[in-house]
């Protein structure tokens, strides 16, 4: 969404974006042209339940203490009816715009139907559907209601078309943004000190993103006698515990989690290879960007691993498993030639994606 908002042209556009809880470290990233619009109401009502029902609370939002109550019973029974239920509590805007778009769906797609005026709506998914159709008792209610469904793959575009037929002409590629221009550039930012033999993961940490998976591979890269670091860098999730796994498999010579970096680049570029361990994903943007900066990659054969990479040409494409794991990151840490060999390969592509905002304007009459 940051590379999106800093492609679109701002002298041709007025641009408005809504931020439900503008705090952490990418908000810096948004243009000053760009109208950032707030609510008190709809941080706290949309900020980490249980947490925020005392300050809904103390605050009057009664309705407010309902619905999130509600929206967080019903996420066990019928997601699609929970993101619903949200969508009710968040404040409307009173403006009249020519393209509204909803970036991540879920409760967003029913607040971009049912609350936000626009001659033209579109929606983004960012998988693939058949992996993740937690919402579909809604997404089949709004998505007819909508003019575009841009999702990030041609795996993803089919699997949508295979679960909305009735759907198919307005299904269609939008690829994450990604400026290769820039994203060289932010790389030159500093030198981090890693280890020479540094593996570099960017992500949540989370289930869905593979990082047990990672641990256990680390665990018999470390038991192998393998020489490595292996960095994390993205939000910890809590999800589990990571830190005491770390602890109890004797890792902490091995790993390092480095939380979340406004720019990511530097450290990207000084790793010797990227690790890339997710159980599924729609298009990844961490692989894009390691891709414009010719990394050498491991990656798990995700459902949709194919529309990025090819296996022993551009990258090593390994099972989902921790012995596959390793063993892939222990043969492209030791084999130089390999290494080479997709640096290579990578380095006469262009990445770039910043025309895929023309997309947008085409949409805008």
């Amino acid at each position: 969404m940051a590379s999106m908002v800093n492609t679109i042209d701002t002298e041709r556009f007025e641009v408005d974006l809504m931020v439900v809880n503008p705090t952490g470290v990418f908000m810096k990233l948004i243009p000053q042209a760009v109208n950032l619009i707030t609510t008190e109401r709809n941080a706290i009502f949309l900020s980490s339940f249980p947490a925020n029902m005392p300050t809904l609370l103390k605050k009057g939002y009664l309705k407010l203490f309902v619905l999130r109550f509600f929206s967080a019973l019903f996420m066990k029974i019928d997601k699609g009816i929970a993101g619903w239920i949200l969508s009710r509590g968040m404040e409307p805007i009173q403006k009249q715009y020519d393209l509204a778009v909803d970036f991540n769906g879920q409760q967003q797609l029913c607040y971009l139907v049912d609350k936000i005026m626009a001659t033209k709506k579109i929606t983004f998914f960012h998988n693939d559907y058949k992996k993740w159709d937690f919402y579909y008792t809604m997404d089949k209610k709004y998505f007819p209601k909508v003019d575009k469904i841009f999702t990030v793959s041609t795996e993803c575009v089919n699997s949508l078309i295979d679960c909305f037929p009735q759907e198919a002409n307005k299904v269609a590629l939008f690829e994450n943004i990604s400026n290769e221009k820039v994203i060289k550039q932010l790389a030159k930012a500093h030198l981090p000190d890693l280890y020479e033999n540094a593996i570099i993961t960017i992500g949540h940490l989370t289930e869905r993103k593979g990082t047990t998976l990672a641990l256990e591979a680390a665990t018999i890269l470390k038991n192998r006698g393998v020489d490595y670091k292996w960095y994390f860098l993205g939000y910890n999730t809590k999800e589990r515990d990571y830190e005491k796994i770390i602890q109890q498999r004797g890792l902490q010579d091995h790993t390092e989690l480095l939380g979340i970096k406004a720019n990511p680049y530097p450290y990207l570029k000084a790793a010797l290879i990227v690790v890339h361990p997710s159980k599924f994903e729609g298009k990844s943007i961490a692989l894009d960007e390691a891709k414009i900066l010719a990394k050498p990659v491991v990656v798990t054969n995700f459902s949709t691993v194919k529309d990025q990479f090819e296996n022993g040409v551009n990258a090593t494409i390994c099972e989902m498993d921790a012995e596959a794991l390793a063993n892939a990151i222990e043969d492209l840490l030791t084999n130089k030639a390999k290494r080479d060999k997709y640096e290579t390969a990578l380095k006469t592509v262009s990445f770039d994606t910043s025309s895929e905002i023309n997309k947008l304007y085409q949409l805008i009459v």
